[in-house]
């Protein structure tokens, strides 16, 4: 309240009379009220309210994440006419962490960098103007924020003289409140390059800052941003007016929040300040760990920030299907949740902090945001996985840096951290680079960053050189190949791509072709381009074609056959490569200009095709089904099945039966799969999905739709409709990472034959198990596994009347351990029957246990053949475990064996028959 009443001096100094007419002072406006304010007030200026587009863009191959509220937005800045809404309006969820815009590493440290933030924003794609633009966001400011206009100054570009006449002459501010700056300041593009572009106007709040004067910059604090998208910037850097000018404004929640809050701080904010909150409730009463006094406190105070701000950003990318990996999104991910483990580790948390922390964010963000409690499960499975998986590593790589530390020398406060030695962190133990920095910031200490990029692609060449050094041994002349590849490309050798029109359900794809490129290798193989060329080269997560290549005979000579073994892409596609066997032989006279009929394995390339279009029905069913947070984490197609993995948690049995539903139908419906080739622009706006891992070309992409259920940017090769995918069976779901789930799959033919495989089996396993059909398997099942749990209890029982009643071949007292407590070795009869199954196991397990329970004043170690189990009393030697008496006994008996209290058991290298054969105990 203090600092309310303070702020409201301020501002009456400034020459604002304070509240008139009893209006309510708007300092402790909550998170969530600016969030409905702003949506409702532009909703009544005739705004369509949109929810958050994802954070994960769909189809902008552009960006890691949506970092600005504009981005859903981008193709219809481009194609105003293209927009379903003319003025919309939303509350976007932000990333900035990663690639060009990336805030990572000053979270934390400052009041208002974070990896998530929310942008309020609204929209015009030709519906108003500059004009109508900042009549409303001023209206907005002073009217629903009710913000003093002498604690506000704007921004204009230098040379726009009507947004200075805007807000000097028809909304009336003060001209010395109207500053005019340069295009870094106020001109925004979408990039360096062409597209819509424009000046901008930016709103400033006075943040009364004492260390600053009111001319200072560093006072004011910029909350919103109106973009006023005039202009189309062409290929030549030229500015050409747009014929339907756009609006496209942002205001950050975060900061609009700390204004009405009174806070000087992101953090204080009541949203994140609960998280932080959650955050100390989790730390012990000792404090930040190795920190004393106010340093100590400084220290808890960024580590608590880090952890808070790192829960938002990860737990909102997992909801949206994003998994920890080495690559791409997942890697940033992977970043975040580290950054925040060590942080909650520093602050002196045991266990995973992030799952730990999620109620809180649940609690404070689950009203706007309910994906948060739908999808907890997940979410906090992912998180904990990842926060465990790196813990194991975590104390390794302290010790490393530790020692790193430490060997400068007494004395010595301030070093630099090395490449080499942070590439091994980052190798060894997982530590991205950026969470070495924080630790050496903590230390006082700098890393060679440079350094580390250099070791990274040093070891990376090496691990190419490796893999074409195996390729080689394994007989594929990879280095042979490259080198063509690499010549052939500079030289301008190029074929043109023909297998598209083949029909995959033809019989025959013979094509006349010429040899435009031959190399012979010392195999007596041969590498040739034919153009044109109707093999689909290995790419797109698809196996390449196979084949024949005929040279036709001359005279009596009679034609000449090549088989294709692989076919490969030159390096930017301009050509195919196909590798040819025993075509270099003596007498083969194959080389530049020579005729030939190119022809592909239409059974291989119908294999192919089935399950590539297959993949896409299972992508868009799996969307359909699991929901749309799923996202393609990798694929495989091949002609007797695919494999599809998935940002995902494990899938239920139901859930796999329906996507294996959905799949079929639409296959039964026969839906045509069309093919259309346009620029990337107009493929992202029709709604076609792309993949970020994917290299797309911005002038010409092909689309893949399946009618009605996908559209897709694939290259790959298809079925013309959809019905050839029938019948599809999905063979196998499980993990194969954190957060990553591996479906395979076969369809067509191969799924066809796959259940005629598994009718088969069901019809044999019936006839074994006594069924009359298949489909009396389970009840038969359930009657002999019940029939078998019946036995072997009765087994059990016969087994501790024997243990209780069988006599030893010999026995010998001795003492064990290094408190030499006393014991007697037993030696039972071996029994090969019961060395069956485990059975000698039991019996020496229950005979140590009898023996243990008669005569407790002694250890008692029973063995039989290669089975032995020792027993103790912890009540009659306190102190002693029988998991350690057994460990010492198998010092001197080669073995393997553990357990703990009362009973330990194990297995010797070898069988014991004799006594003597443990006079050594």
């Amino acid at each position: 309240m203090a600092a309310s009443m303070l702020r409201l001096a301020c501002a009456r100094r400034a020459g604002w009379p304070g509240p008139r007419g009893g209006a309510r002072w708007l300092t402790h406006m909550s998170a969530d009220e600016i969030r409905r304010r702003y949506v409702d007030y532009f909703v009544r200026q005739g705004h369509t309210r949109l929810d958050s587009g994802p954070i994960v863009p769909e189809s902008d191959r552009s960006l890691l994440f949506t970092n600005a509220g504009m981005v859903p937005f981008k193709r219809y800045f481009a194609d105003p006419a293209a927009a379903p809404h003319k003025r919309a309006t939303t509350v976007q969820k932000c990333i900035r962490a990663g690639g060009k815009h990336n805030d990572l590493d000053q979270v934390g440290f400052t009041p208002r960098h974070h990896t998530f933030f929310e942008m309020l924003g609204n929209f015009s794609f030709g519906a108003y103007d500059k004009r109508a633009a900042i009549r409303m966001a001023w209206q907005f400011v002073r009217e629903e924020l009710r913000l003093p206009e002498q604690m506000l100054r704007v921004t204009v570009l230098e040379s726009d003289d009507e947004a200075h006449g805007i807000w000097t002459r028809e909304i009336g501010l003060d001209p010395r409140r109207v500053v005019r700056r340069g295009p870094a300041d106020n001109f925004w593009s979408m990039g360096a390059g062409e597209g819509p572009c424009g000046p901008c106007t930016e709103i400033f709040w006075d943040s009364q800052d004492a260390r600053y004067s009111e001319d200072d910059d560093e006072r004011w604090l910029e909350f919103w941003n109106l973009v006023f998208m005039q202009f189309h910037r062409g290929a030549d850097g030229r500015l050409h007016p747009l014929a339907t000018p756009c609006i496209d404004t942002g205001m950050g929640l975060e900061r609009v929040a700390s204004i009405m809050q009174g806070k000087a701080n992101n953090f204080d904010t009541d949203e994140l300040r609960a998280i932080v909150d959650g955050v100390r409730a989790l730390e012990p009463a000792s404090g930040v760990r190795g920190a004393e006094g106010e340093k100590g406190d400084e220290r808890a105070v960024v580590y608590r920030r880090i952890v808070a701000d790192h829960l938002r950003a990860s737990a909102f990318l997992v909801a949206e299907g994003v998994r920890p990996s080495n690559t791409g999104r997942g890697y940033v991910l992977r970043r975040v949740i580290r950054r925040a483990a060590r942080a909650g580790r520093m602050l002196g948390i045991s266990g995973p902090v992030l799952p730990a922390l999620y109620p809180s964010l649940e609690a404070a963000m689950g009203g706007a945001y309910p994906e948060l409690a739908e999808r907890r499960g997940p979410v906090v499975e992912v998180l904990r996985a990842e926060e465990r998986i790196f813990a194991k590593a975590l104390d390794r790589g302290l010790a490393q840096l530790a020692g790193i530390f430490s060997s400068a020398g007494a004395g010595t406060s301030t070093g630099t951290i090395s490449g080499a030695d942070a590439f091994a962190l980052y190798d060894t133990h997982g530590f991205p680079v950026d969470l070495t920095q924080v630790i050496a910031r903590d230390h006082g200490w700098d890393v060679d960053v440079e350094g580390f990029h250099r070791v990274q692609d040093e070891c990376r060449q090496r691990n190419r050189a490796s893999w074409r050094g195996d390729a080689q041994a394994a007989g594929t002349p990879a280095d042979e190949i490259q080198a063509a590849a690499d010549a052939w490309r500079e030289a301008g050798v190029r074929s043109r791509f023909c297998g598209y029109s083949i029909d995959p359900e033809a019989s025959e794809s013979a094509v006349a072709s010429r040899v435009v490129a031959f190399r012979a290798l010392a195999s007596g193989d041969a590498l040739v381009v034919v153009d044109p060329c109707p093999f689909y080269a290995l790419g797109g997560g698809q196996e390449p074609d196979t084949g024949t290549v005929t040279v036709a005979g001359g005279g009596s000579d009679t034609p000449r056959t090549f088989a294709v073994k692989q076919a490969v892409m030159v390096p930017g596609g301009q050509a195919t490569i196909l590798h040819l066997g025993s075509a270099a032989e003596e007498g083969h006279a194959l080389g530049v200009g020579q005729p030939v009929a190119a022809a592909v394995d239409m059974a291989r390339r119908r294999g192919n095709a089935v399950h590539h279009t297959a993949t896409h029905l299972l992508h868009a069913a799996l969307r359909r089904v699991v929901g749309s947070a799923v996202s393609q984490a990798g694929s495989l197609v091949h002609p007797d099945g695919l494999r599809f993995d998935i940002s995902s948690g494990a899938l239920s049995d139901a859930q796999l039966r329906e996507v294996e539903r959905v799949v079929n139908e639409a296959a039964l419906s026969n839906a045509g799969v069309a093919v259309a080739e346009m620029p990337l622009a107009a493929a992202q706006a029709a709604g076609a999905m792309a993949l970020f891992t994917e290299k797309y070309s911005a002038d010409c992409v092909r689309v893949v739709e399946v009618a009605g259920v996908s559209a897709e940017l694939c290259s790959g090769t298809h079925l013309r409709s959809a019905r050839a995918v029938f019948p599809f069976q999905i063979v196998s779901e499980g993990s194969i990472g954190a957060g990553t789930r591996r479906i395979e799959a076969v369809a067509g033919i191969a799924g066809a034959r796959w259940l005629q495989q598994q009718t088969a089996c069901a019809r044999d396993a019936a006839r074994v198990l006594g069924a009359a059909a298949p489909s009396g398997l389970r009840a038969t099942a359930q009657r002999v596994i019940d029939k078998n749990k019946a036995l072997a209890s009765d087994a059990d029982g016969w087994l501790r009347v024997a243990a209780v009643n069988v006599q030893a071949l010999a026995t010998h007292a001795t003492a064990l351990g290094h408190t030499r407590i006393p014991a007697v070795i037993h030696i039972l009869p071996p029994d090969e029957h019961l060395a069956v199954g485990g059975g000698d196991a039991r019996l020496v397990a229950e005979r140590a246990r009898h023996l243990g329970n008669v005569e407790p004043r002694s250890a008692h170690v029973v063995v039989c053949g290669q089975a032995i189990a020792l027993s103790v009393d912890p009540g009659a030697f306190p102190g002693v475990a029988a998991g350690g008496l057994l460990r010492e006994v198998l010092a001197r008996l080669p073995g393997r064996g553990g357990g703990q209290g009362a009973l330990a058991q194990g297995r010797l290298a070898s069988a014991v028959t004799d006594i003597a054969q443990l006079a050594s105990l």
